[in-house]
């Protein structure tokens, strides 16, 4: 099995993180919490952290009913409708698809966080520039005034830009869905 040998050096690395407890360690059923943290989106060397969990207690995971779980809940993870989900959501996602599932899930994934962002992007610059404005509005001094003003401007222009980077990232999520309706 080819992950055991990054698995057992990544272990060294990760042995601060205690995922599982004794008793966890002696119970688990490997192979249905490999497909549940498969399922989560975890990375194959998420195994690693088990590992050191266990290894704490003289206890040994079984990686290969581990892995044989793992790559039944990636399957499940890193399908195109939850890299889509996820993106949208602004979820975080740690590289964790095989290359056989990668494209599937990361498109979608990069199309509508990509979205997400900008929206975001949008949100945070109106934000700004409405708390500007008051501070602008209480201001006595003249040359401050102006230079909030200036920083009034400039923030207008990002946020003119920002727009348009969440309309382009609509367009371009729009066209993705026309192509995969077409396609499919």
């Amino acid at each position: 099995m080819r992950v055991l040998p990054l698995v057992l050096g990544a272990g060294v690395l990760l042995s601060a993180c205690a995922t599982l407890s004794e008793e966890e360690c002696v119970t688990s059923d490997w192979r249905t919490l490999g497909e549940s943290d498969g399922a989560n989106g975890r990375p194959v060397n998420f195994v690693a952290q088990h590992q050191a969990a266990c290894s704490k207690h003289g206890i040994e995971p079984d990686l290969s009913a581990w892995r044989s779980g793992w790559d039944a809940g990636i399957a499940s993870f890193c399908t195109p409708e939850n890299g889509a989900r996820i993106g949208a959501r602004g979820g975080s996602y740690q590289n964790s698809c095989p290359l056989d599932l990668k494209a599937g899930f990361e498109e979608p994934y990069r199309a509508h966080k990509r979205v997400y962002d900008a929206d975001r992007r949008v949100d945070d610059l109106r934000g700004r520039i409405d708390r500007l404005r008051d501070e602008i509005d209480t201001l006595d001094d003249e040359k401050a005034e102006r230079g909030k003003r200036r920083e009034l401007r400039r923030l207008r222009d990002d946020l003119w830009e920002a727009e348009d980077d969440l309309r382009r990232a609509e367009q371009d999520l729009l066209l993705a869905r026309f192509a995969e309706r077409a396609a499919g």
